[in-house]
């Protein structure tokens, strides 16, 4: 539960001398924000939310908390029971809910504050060195990384590191010290919440593609100036249930000291990319936010996805002169034909006017083909040409073609699927202007390499690699490591 605390309530629009009720704040990981009044309102009889659902419009209502003694905003505001008798009451539920230390005069912001929290074997914000123990002493040294900030088409991108924990002193036994880190997005005027919320939601997937991680970033923090100080505002809504999942560094996609001249270019790429391509983005996420899709729906969201990708992107039209010169003859002589009535007529000049369009195994393989680095150019049009008959089957027949075989086409849907989702997230990453280096590092030699060399092997892309060729390769690159580079490595470690 992120808040669970009582307090006293009133009407935003109101001042608290006005009327105000007892009741209970409480918020859940998800932003379900429920408040729990002990009694009405003023203006209120509790009649209106008996049988709740009732939208409040506008009307907002503000709070001071009893533990904190921090105030609360809550909007977006619906009716969810409550009763009519001798002791009224009645309950809301909010969209949306700010917290400050004094009352919000505010409703445009100059920054947005993110926590990087969990994200340190990503972002790699410092360094610790330490020595072995010696005569019952051991030192140790942490080093923060420079803060750096990257101006944007929207704004000012930053990133800050700090240390945190609690300085020992002569009596402690104990040491909890860290380094943790925070993105800062000033836009280049004040915005909205919604604004602002929006750009967090965009980056918190961009995070996702480039962790390879599922996750869920903490909840932001919203400031604004007055009288010269800078008011920090905790900000709640609603949201999907956080995924449970860390970022390791061997799973991740690209680490951020390899992105880092990258990274306010590839933020301005994906929010552009997010909303001119659309389906095209978001299909592909969809598979990665919802883990609980049923098989046959993971892979056709990611065989549309791939599809509206290369319908917004245009990928290599063919001279379409000649087939339309062909079209327009046959679509006039349809026209001229009296035995056929208007509505046969139309069917027909609709029917030729589509079979124009590229077979989906077409669109596929030249969606896929810039980024399937390696792949032989047989394998991988195979590759496309199964996707697409399963796609058709699913679409045409309701599976398989021939009744009574599930087992099997299941078996390949799921072999595919994982395959096609890890070609997809490559070639998000170039349409991000990741280099054809970075994305054959990311195939073939990362830690978490065989995360995509097995489903490309399993779907017949590349062939399985060969066990006495990888011993080679570790034994070559152990023997080229030299002894001092094993003991700094053993004392220091990258955060």
């Amino acid at each position: 539960m992120e808040i669970n605390d009582h307090g006293l309530f009133w009407w935003a629009e109101n001042d608290q001398t006005d009327g105000y009720a007892a009741g209970l704040l409480t918020i859940d990981s998800s932003g379900l924000i429920s408040l729990e009044l002990h009694h009405t309102l003023p203006g209120r009889s509790g009649i209106e939310a008996v049988f709740g659902g009732q939208s409040l419009g506008d009307a907002g209502i503000v709070g001071c908390l009893k533990a904190t003694g921090q105030y609360v905003l809550l909007r977006g505001l619906q009716t969810n029971g409550g009763r009519s008798g001798l002791i009224s009451f009645e309950n809301f539920i909010a969209e949306e809910c700010y917290i400050c230390n004094q009352l919000l005069k505010f409703d445009k912001f100059t920054r947005l504050k993110i926590s990087l929290a969990g994200l340190q074997e990503w972002i790699r914000p410092g360094k610790i060195e330490h020595e072995d123990p010696s005569n019952n002493k051991i030192s140790i040294e942490l080093e923060c990384n420079q803060s750096e900030s990257w101006d944007t088409n929207l704004g000012t991108v930053e990133i800050r590191h700090n240390f945190t924990g609690n300085k020992p002193n002569f009596l402690s036994h104990s040491i909890n010290i860290g380094i943790v880190s925070e993105l800062l997005y000033t836009p280049k005027s004040p915005s909205t919440s919604q604004e602002l919320i929006e750009w967090y939601r965009a980056i918190q997937d961009l995070l996702l593609i480039l962790t390879n991680c599922t996750l869920t970033l903490k909840w932001p923090k919203f400031i604004c100036s007055a009288d010269n100080k800078n008011i920090e505002i905790g900000y709640y809504f609603r949201r999907q249930q956080p995924a449970d999942s860390q970022v390791k560094w061997y799973e991740t996609l690209l680490p951020f000291p390899r992105v880092r001249a990258l990274f306010g270019s590839m933020i301005d790429s994906w929010l552009l990319k997010r909303k001119s391509l659309g389906p095209g983005i978001s299909l592909y996420l969809g598979t990665r936010r919802n883990i609980r899709l049923y098989a046959e729906h993971r892979f056709v969201n990611l065989v549309w996805g791939l599809e509206a990708l290369a319908r917004r992107t245009d990928l290599s039209q063919p001279d379409e002169s000649k087939l339309s010169e062909k079209i327009e003859r046959i679509t006039k002589a349809v026209g001229s034909l009296r035995d056929l009535n208007y509505s046969d007529r139309n069917w027909l000049k609709n029917l030729i006017k589509r079979s124009s369009e590229r077979p989906l195994s077409e669109r596929l393989y030249e969606t896929l083909k810039p980024v399937a680095i390696d792949i032989p150019e047989s394998n991988l049009k195979l590759f496309c040409k199964t996707c697409a008959d399963l796609r058709n089957d699913l679409s045409h027949h309701g599976g398989e073609r021939t009744p009574g075989d599930y087992e099997k086409f299941i078996s390949g849907v799921f072999k595919n699927s994982d395959a096609l989702s890890k070609l997809y997230l490559l070639v998000i990453l170039n349409l991000l202007g990741v280099s054809a280096t970075e994305l054959k590092r990311i195939i073939y030699t990362d830690p978490n390499s065989s995360s995509f060399k097995l489903p490309f092997q399993e779907a017949g892309l590349i062939p399985d690699e060969d066990i006495q060729k990888i011993l080679a390769r570790l034994s070559t690159k152990e023997k080229e490591e030299e002894p001092g580079e094993k003991k700094n490595e053993s004392n220091s470690s990258n955060l």
